[in-house]
């Protein structure tokens, strides 16, 4: 088995190179499986081992910075006053109780 580092010819069956001491066990970048040193492509994806894997990136957020003020309330009862009451009276009780805040 040929060394990918050194191109020394190794015997079969060894876990390092006999010249240079490098690992001959390859790990696939895309699903991370582990490859002889010989192979072209991944037995376990399919992924051609000479190309690079394009990293995973985070989708991008566009957005602006801006100066807000939060507000953080905790009304007492709150969830057992909406549990017992039908919602869009729910919704006005809180927006009375909003209208006071803003004044």
């Amino acid at each position: 088995m040929k060394c990918p580092k050194c191109q020394f010819e190794n015997r079969d069956g060894i876990k390092f190179c006999e010249r240079c001491g490098f690992k001959m066990e390859l790990v696939c970048p895309a699903c991370g499986a582990k490859i002889p040193p010989d192979r072209q492509f991944c037995g376990e994806c399919g992924h051609p081992l000479e190309e690079p894997v394009a990293p995973k990136l985070e989708p991008f957020l566009e957005g602006e910075r801006k100066q807000i003020t939060v507000l953080f309330s905790d009304l007492s009862g709150y969830t057992a006053m909406t549990e017992r009451l039908d919602p869009e009276e729910s919704r006005r009780s809180s927006a009375r109780s909003l209208a006071k805040l803003r004044k």
